[in-house]
């Protein structure tokens, strides 16, 4: 196939190292003029060159801040697009995006990694098997401190710390609303928060917040997100009829007690971190050519943006 990559940052990298891992070779960056590329791949200065070219489809990994305006040409064109998260960052977009894609007919979908973790696809199947019966309510936790984020970056000058560019955890961490949405349905009541900068990191945007809605499954969900946890945490806990679940993310960890009280064995799934990402592209690619429709496409995407967005207008964020 025929792949075309628009942001050449970390998870540009990533995506291109994969990819020719799967055997995807012919590869064409859009790139400003003079900065190369370490793969040697092939490089188009110019977008309308860039989007004019016959792609099986195109990655978009830039910032966040540039999403809706790199997306909308081509989703005029039906191209085929992998978008990287959250699929866009300001409302009026995301009102535009809704009424956009009813009509695009191009094979779209976000790239929701997490959904690609092994526990997560375990506790789908937990939650589907009815082995822990009527589910009451769900907690998800992330956070890590930003500057132990990205070492030897300034984590004052990236993504994260910057308003303009989509910076913020509510945003930046939507994989847990993504999941909450995914494992457990979609918000029917109001959805509660309070988010905002409460520690002295440098930056602009929130550094935690708390979310809390009641979904069309009748489970309570909850949501943390920081950038203030000292060391990296990421878990899922579950309340229910025949007992409990709590899932170590991180570890690749999950253990369920039972009714009275009995603590099965912890079961741990063999994870590497680049096996979400592996998993991700080795679906998309087999979507375009099985001709196939993604999950989760762009349309059910934006419902994870849709929480996220109420959430910073709710915060005045």
């Amino acid at each position: 196939m025929k792949i075309g990559l628009i942001g050449y940052g970390s998870i540009g990298r990533r995506h291109i190292s994969n990819l020719i891992s799967l055997g995807f070779n012919d590869i064409t960056l859009f790139r400003e003029i003079g900065r190369g590329n370490q793969e040697g791949l092939r490089e188009i200065f110019n977008y309308n060159d860039f989007i004019n070219e016959e792609f099986d489809f195109i990655i978009i990994s830039n910032p966040t801040s540039f999403h809706f305006t790199t997306m909308l040409p081509l989703l005029e064109k039906d191209s085929n697009i992998l978008v990287e998260k959250p699929l866009v960052f300001r409302n009026e977009e995301y009102d535009a995006l809704k009424k956009i894609l009813p009509g695009y007919m191009g094979k779209g979908m976000c790239a929701y990694n997490m959904r690609f973790h092994p526990c997560v696809n375990r506790i789908k199947e937990i939650c589907s098997d009815n082995t822990l019966g009527k589910i009451y309510s769900a907690r998800l936790f992330v956070g890590q401190y930003l500057p132990d984020w990205r070492p030897g970056q300034d984590y004052r000058k990236g993504v994260s710390a910057l308003r303009s560019l989509g910076g913020g955890v509510v945003l930046e961490l939507i994989h847990e609303i993504d999941m909450a949405l995914y494992l457990f349905g979609k918000p029917v009541s109001e959805i509660c928060s309070i988010a905002g900068k409460l520690s002295s990191l440098e930056i602009e945007t929130e550094d935690m917040a708390e979310i809390m809605f009641r979904t069309e499954k009748n489970i309570i969900v909850s949501i943390h997100q920081d950038y203030l946890s000292r060391g990296y945490k990421r878990t899922i806990e579950i309340i229910a009829e025949n007992g409990s679940l709590i899932c170590d993310l991180k570890r690749s960890e999950i253990s369920v007690t039972d009714r009275d009280g009995k603590q099965s064995e912890t079961e741990m799934i063999p994870f590497e971190r680049n096996d979400m990402y592996l998993g991700l592209m080795d679906y998309y690619t087999g979507c375009i050519l099985n001709d196939r429709d993604p999950v989760p496409g762009l349309r059910e995407s934006l419902e994870a943006v849709r929480v996220a967005l109420e959430v910073k207008t709710v915060n005045k964020l």
